[in-house]
């Protein structure tokens, strides 16, 4: 009972944001400090919500971590000139449980979170008439998974993923009439939607210092958002799914106190019911490369440092759209602290989101957008 409340907790939290579309850099407390780095055996537990396979190589136990995330983001409307500013602190937790029935069988369940959301503090129009400029897409996925492996050096593993979404949006203007009075949506105010997808992976440690990984995961889909497939989310019939992604990871250890991961992850935007859509956000695909090292001090102490680099998923034409899903920085350095105590590891890990910006070009000139992100993650880990 005490696990199953810490999952509903982690489902619950109120605002979860993102920086790869609506998908975070890393899902670990270990990988946060490291890029994102986990398809390759996975450097923590939570790496089995990348790659289901990783279950196998990872020792019974629990992770439990807090993400404190700072959104900066700074947008113009139409005119080049107006400024509207969005500066929000967001708790995000997560978890994850590993469990072995045998020496072939494993399971285990993840808890992560995905979403996005900007609070402007006011209308982006100069009509006072209008209202607050905000909306806040927070997503989690509880996923239950198994894993088998086929010898001591192969293993493939599957998952369900269950969805909980929470959305709401005000103060979205989407043109202007015949008397250059700008076009409100109405608030929907908050509606709910659940969701199913699955996973599936390959861990293979090919050589005793080699270990490589690969994952498919599929589209999430969602139920229809109440009221909001009327108008905003019309194109999708109310819907925002989770992309469909895949990716492949290695993970090197040279020597006994250094470990060296890098993974390639393809997100599979355009065909997202919701995101993808020439008529709503139009967002494009991306690929995204992440390097990331953990280097042992010494019998107690580990430093991490990584890299995480995406393209941009943003199409400028519509800028106008995004003005409410402002969390478009691509590129990310990360930070990271390892202790090993009696009882628990303890595991800090800090990411800066390198300032973006994207000029709206068509019918999106004038529409400007900036955002840089801040993340401190706290975690604790351990073993039973």
């Amino acid at each position: 009972m005490k696990k199953i409340t810490v999952i509903m907790l982690s489902v619950l939290s109120p605002a979860i944001y993102a920086y790869n579309g609506t998908l975070l850099t890393a899902t670990g407390q270990v990988s946060s400090g490291m890029g994102g780095v986990s398809y390759g055996g996975g450097f923590d537990r939570s790496s089995i919500a990348d790659n289901p396979a990783n279950l196998s190589y990872q020792l019974s136990g629990g992770d439990i971590q807090m993400s404190l995330l700072n959104i900066r983001s700074e947008a113009s409307f139409i005119d080049p000139n107006s400024q509207y500013k969005s500066n929000q602190y967001v708790p995000v937790p997560s978890l994850a449980v590993v469990q072995h029935a045998g020496e072939q069988l494993s399971y285990g369940v993840a808890v992560v979170g995905s979403g996005a959301s900007v609070d402007y503090k006011q209308a982006i129009t100069a009509d006072e008439q209008n209202a607050t400029a905000k909306d806040n897409l927070a997503m989690a996925t509880i996923n239950p998974i198994v894993s088998y492996k086929i010898n001591p050096e192969l293993s493939v593993g599957a998952a369900i993923h269950l969805g909980v979404q929470q959305f709401r949006a005000k103060g979205v203007i989407v043109g202007v009439d015949s008397n250059q009075q700008a076009i409100e949506l109405p608030g929907h105010g908050n509606q709910w939607a659940l969701g199913y997808g699955y996973a599936f992976g390959a861990t293979w440690q090919f050589q005793p210092q080699w270990t490589a990984g690969a994952s498919f995961i599929s589209e999430t889909v969602f139920s229809k958002l109440d009221g909001y497939e009327d108008d905003l989310l019309l194109a999708s019939d109310g819907r925002l799914n989770l992309p469909m992604r895949f990716g492949i990871g290695f993970a090197y250890q040279p020597r006994e106190d250094l470990k060296i991961g890098f993974d390639v992850l393809k997100i599979n935007w355009q065909d997202s019911d919701g995101f993808g859509q020439a008529t709503a956000f139009n967002w494009k695909n991306q690929t995204v490369y992440r390097i990331g090292a953990d280097y042992k001090v010494n019998d107690v102490s580990s430093l991490r440092a990584g890299y995480s680099h995406a393209n941009s998923f943003l199409d400028r034409d519509f800028s106008n759209a995004n003005v409410y899903t402002n969390a478009i920085a691509p590129q990310a350095m990360t930070l990271g602290y390892g202790h090993r105590f009696n009882f628990a590891d303890f595991n800090l890990a800090y990411e800066y989101d390198f300032s973006s910006s994207e000029e709206g070009t068509k019918q999106s000139t004038g529409t400007n957008l900036k955002n840089e992100n801040h993340t401190l993650t706290l975690g604790f880990s351990k073993a039973f």
